[in-house]
């Protein structure tokens, strides 16, 4: 029984809206997902594979070859670096359509040039080193993922921003700066002028912070294991700040109604970005709420001041550039929590046909069990 079947008998605010229908001609027949052993591209290689692509994933994991835990022998995994030329160049030979969602993400402002060496070389090198070689095998559409901090901007407060809000001319943080370079390139490689078989049609889609109704997202998880280990005690940012989440299933959505619109529609949205989210702003803190009270925990009412968490977040990177581990805290997701940013998703309603099918309700009400079973794993109690 799938999510949506449990959701038949659910109230309207927890009912999920049925997904679109896509086709493997209307897609491309012939998929590649970068990043296919990740979060967001395993769900992107179930969704394909149940529209009847053959897809092959290239990732530096292998993918789990099952879809619903039964296998598929449409999904093929390749195992590779993005900045390996070679690699890349094999991975997409045969393809007709490319999702390019592979990305190292470190929110460091504060970083060692080595650093700076490996994020630049996955998020801007590998994606040149993606586009050259779908462009040479003659790859038709190009959807590439990219993220809402290119373009978020304390300035603009709680005003939605559209796409045509330039790039952050402030940000310091290696996955902002990276991103905002890959997307210039991607949205360059598109080909205006392509009229099929030749040229690449491009388009970038920017969705906020990635959730799910799993525990597999990297903001959900960690924020279960600390809420587990009874960490959770203050909140942290500005109570008047407002940002925007994504669930997964939303931004698949998007993926594919992206590579869908490249096709039929190339002259409206080749070169074009996207702002994807789950079109409900919220603070960031107040929007774990429901996990929090679900999980039965208080939910804390005592604020950290922006000046304290700050000089935290400041000292923690400070640290690692001198060798300490990883800070979980950083300049960048602070500012995240601190700074209404919000972006408008009317572009990708109008021209994609997007439409938010998950929402805080229903994608929460579907997480908590699994939230408890991770829990209880832990040896914890909650």
């Amino acid at each position: 029984m799938s999510a949506n079947d449990n959701a038949t008998s659910a109230t309207p605010a927890t009912r999920i809206p049925a997904p679109p229908v896509f086709t493997a001609e209307r897609l491309g027949r012939r998929c590649l997902v970068t990043g296919g052993a990740g979060y967001v591209g395993r769900a992107l290689v179930k969704r394909l594979s149940a529209a009847g692509c053959s897809v092959r994933s290239f990732d530096v994991l292998p993918h789990r070859h099952d879809v619903g835990g039964v296998a598929n022998a449409d999904i093929e995994t390749r195992v590779g670096d993005l900045r390996d030329p070679d690699a890349v160049r094999a991975a997409c030979v045969g393809i007709d359509t490319v999702f390019h969602t592979a990305a190292l993400i470190n929110t460091l402002s504060i970083y060692r040039p080595a650093e700076r060496a490996l994020v630049f070389g996955v998020n801007v090198e590998g994606t040149r080193n993606v586009l050259r070689a779908a462009a040479e095998a003659g790859v038709s559409a190009f959807v590439h993922t990219s993220s809402f901090n290119v373009a978020l901007s304390a300035k603009a407060g709680d005003m939605a921003q559209d796409e045509s809000a330039p790039y952050v001319a402030d940000a310091k943080d290696l996955y902002t700066l990276s991103k905002i370079e890959a997307e210039r390139v991607a949205l360059a490689a598109d080909d205006a002028h392509a009229v099929a078989p030749g040229g690449m049609r491009v388009c970038a889609l920017r969705p906020g912070g990635i959730w799910g109704s799993d525990t597999g997202s990297m903001i959900i998880r960690s924020f279960v294991e600390q809420l587990a280990a009874g960490k959770f005690k203050v909140l942290v940012g500005d109570p008047a700040a407002l940002t925007d989440n994504t669930h997964v299933e939303n931004l698949v959505d998007a993926e594919l109604l992206a590579a869908q619109a490249l096709r039929e529609c190339p002259q409206t949205v080749g070169g074009r970005a996207y702002n994807i989210s789950d079109g409900e702003p919220m603070n960031g803190m107040d929007w774990f709420r429901p996990l929090v009270e679900g999980l039965g925990h208080v939910y804390p009412q005592r604020w950290l001041p922006m000046w304290l968490i700050r000089g935290v977040a400041w000292a923690a990177e400070s640290a690692h550039r001198l060798g300490a581990p990883q800070p979980l805290l950083t300049i960048r997701g602070v500012n995240n929590l601190a700074e209404s940013s919000r972006l408008s998703i009317e572009r990708a309603r109008r021209e994609l046909g997007y439409a938010p099918r998950y929402t805080q309700a229903n994608g929460m009400a579907l997480l908590l069990p699994a939230a408890r079973a991770l829990v209880a794993r832990s040896g914890r109690t909650a």
